[in-house]
């Protein structure tokens, strides 16, 4: 998905395209207004450039849950089975337990060294030009009684279930000394898509 500048764009592709697909990727904004599209109508005027994993995981199961219940009441679309957002903090990677989408933990860890690299332009992480910036422990969701979940510096790659899903956040070794942006978003995506096919 590429960066919403206008409602309309927004609401044809969520009339026209998502109803056909099965597996999503995007940033944080596009997460954002993709949500405020299908709750609200509209897109969001301002978006957080560093959201709380939390937040994320909640806007994240809400569009699921919305772009299957529209897709299920039509007869020729696809079930979304897959949707992965990359933030400049985390990965986090949503899929239907039993679908062809596998190997999540790999797909979610690929997509968070591909953020590195490819800002920084390097084909090995330099951990002199890197840093975390996510915190230390995070949220399930901003619900009562949400789980936390600690960052693992053996496995930081965080995945668990939740009913017919299986949800992965890996970190991001942020690139401290960037040297391009241009194209993160899709060789970012693509990074956890491959590992998944």
């Amino acid at each position: 998905m590429a960066s919403f500048a206008e409602a309309e764009m927004l609401v044809e592709l969520v009339r026209h395209i998502i109803p056909f697909t099965d597996s999503l990727g995007m940033n944080e904004q596009e997460l954002t207004n993709l949500h405020s599209t299908l709750v609200y109508g509209n897109i969001s005027i301002v978006s957080d450039s560093i959201p709380r994993v939390a937040i994320v995981l909640d806007q994240m199961r809400q569009v699921f849950g919305l772009i299957r219940e529209k897709s299920a009441m039509t007869s020729d679309s696809r079930q979304l089975t897959r949707l992965h957002v990359h933030t400049l903090a985390y990965q986090a990677i949503m899929t239907v337990k039993g679908s062809r989408w596998k190997n999540s933990m790999a797909a979610a860890a690929k997509a968070s060294l591909t953020a590195n690299r490819h800002v920084c332009g390097s084909r090995e992480v330099d951990i002199a030009k890197a840093t975390l910036i996510m915190d230390e422990s995070f949220s399930t969701s901003i619900g009562a009684g949400s789980r936390r979940v600690p960052l693992n510096e053996e496995q930081p790659v965080s995945c668990w279930d939740e009913g017919e899903m299986e949800i992965c956040v890996a970190p991001v070794l942020v690139c401290t000394e960037a040297r391009q942006t241009a194209g993160g978003g899709d060789n970012i995506s693509s990074a956890g898509l491959v590992m998944q096919i």
